[in-house]
């Protein structure tokens, strides 16, 4: 009896699965919404999932931009600090920070020491803005054409180049000398130190923030040539390649501006 029982479950569930498996249980099952059909319109409850796969998508392509714009400021704010070593929140809130591509025509060859850069998309930002790649000092912004998008950027390769240095006890001045070693890193000319250098060989050389241009803390590069070595002045060698550099950051010193409109409104 029991053989036979079984045999009959069997012979039920066999019955049960060529049903289900036949053309009207197809049908049935996408009528019923249990299988998708190519000709019905999507249900109710399957197209408020899409609504939301949607909206998920735009919600992570927005955080990955938010990240992207913390990290940036992140950078930032990490570099422009007292050289006193005091903390440097209040200078980062001091700069607006802004991210651009250098174009490809840009050429830092001995004819031309400015680099090219696109302001598509960037809110108008003042004339003289440092410009950063990374934590390296890579010039500032000296015209930004208004209404087609392109800046052009003074770059530490040129003669031309000063900005105000601190390194360690030592201050002065670098003066952009238009010349890379044999890697193509930009030199710069040390003036103005005032006495004996204390400084050695391989020590750091960062922006002193001084002159009210150059943020204090940005990487200007380090001693590369001690005075009297091939030189009859100290040489500072830069950590970055002007050919190889595809984006870079400008902050623009929001306190510097707010000077200016200050003087025009006591004129």
């Amino acid at each position: 009896m029991k053989r036979l029982a079984d045999s009959g479950s069997a012979l039920c569930l066999l019955l049960l699965a060529l049903f289900l498996v036949s053309p009207p249980a197809v049908r049935l099952a996408i009528h019923c919404g249990w299988l998708p059909g190519a000709d019905k319109e999507p249900l109710p409850g399957r197209a408020k999932a899409e609504e939301q796969a949607e909206l998920i998508a735009l919600l992570q392509n927005r955080l990955q931009e938010v990240n992207r714009d913390l990290q940036l400021i992140s950078s930032a704010g990490g570099l422009l600090y007292d050289p006193s070593g005091g903390p440097g929140s209040r200078n980062a809130a001091r700069y607006r920070i802004a991210v651009a591509d250098v174009l490809p025509l840009s050429t830092p060859s001995a004819g031309e020491r400015t680099l090219c850069v696109s302001l598509y998309g960037i809110p108008v930002l003042q004339k003289d803005s440092a410009v950063l790649s990374g934590d390296h000092l890579v010039g500032r912004l000296v015209d930004e054409s208004t209404g087609s998008g392109i800046g052009r950027i003074q770059s530490i390769l040129d003669p031309l180049f000063r900005v105000r240095f601190r390194c360690g006890e030592d201050a002065g001045m670098l003066w952009g000398t238009g010349r890379t070693d044999g890697d193509g890193h930009p030199l710069l000319e040390v003036h103005h130190l005032g006495k004996p250098p204390a400084f050695r060989a391989g020590d750091p050389v960062l922006t002193e923030g001084g002159d009210g241009r150059y943020p204090p803390g940005c990487i200007a590069g380090r001693i590369h040539l001690m005075p009297g070595q091939k030189e009859s002045r100290a040489i500072v060698r830069s950590g970055i390649r002007l050919d190889s550099l595809r984006q870079v950051t400008l902050l623009e010193d929001l306190a510097r501006k707010d000077l200016a409109i200050l003087g025009e409104k006591d004129r």
